[in-house]
């Protein structure tokens, strides 16, 4: 039977610095504006499904810059 390899634990290439954190909460911020936006453009009969998805992608990357990249406290 074969030898079961455990991987180290080590830390990502980089780490986020406090400024990129804090550009990141602004984004968050900014994607919650676009969101609205979109929702009052839809209301209007506007087809806003891609320009969603593109939100829906930048909410997704925030979170995975943020879950993999920040400093562990």
């Amino acid at each position: 039977m074969a030898k079961s390899q455990s991987t180290p634990d080590t830390a990502p290439l980089a780490d986020l610095r406090d400024e990129a954190v804090d550009h990141l909460d602004a984004i968050k911020g900014e994607l919650d504006e676009a969101k609205k936006d979109l929702d009052a453009l839809e209301k209007i009969g506007m087809d806003v499904s891609r320009l969603r998805e593109r939100v829906e992608w930048g909410y997704k990357a925030r979170d995975v810059i943020l879950d993999r990249f920040k400093k562990k406290e």
